[in-house]
């Protein structure tokens, strides 16, 4: 018989999270969303490892340097 884990599925917890609402201007969400995609990151994550690289914080943001597999273009 299977052992049932309470645990839930899917990716592993990040920790404690709050919400930080801010207003940009729209160039600037879509050149933040382009440098996440670059990145392979959320734009969440994105961000927050900006911050984090400019406050001393690095250890607790993804690192921006992740290696980037090239889109492949449709026929």
């Amino acid at each position: 018989m299977a052992v049932m884990s309470s645990r839930k599925p899917g990716r592993p917890s990040k920790g404690h999270r709050v919400q930080y609402k801010v207003r940009l201007p729209i160039r600037l969400k879509e050149a933040a969303a382009e440098a996440a995609r670059a990145h392979g990151m959320t734009e969440t994550d994105y961000v927050a490892a900006l911050i984090a690289a400019n406050t001393g914080l690095e250890h607790l943001a993804p690192s921006l340097n992740q290696e980037v597999l090239p889109l492949q273009k449709s026929a």
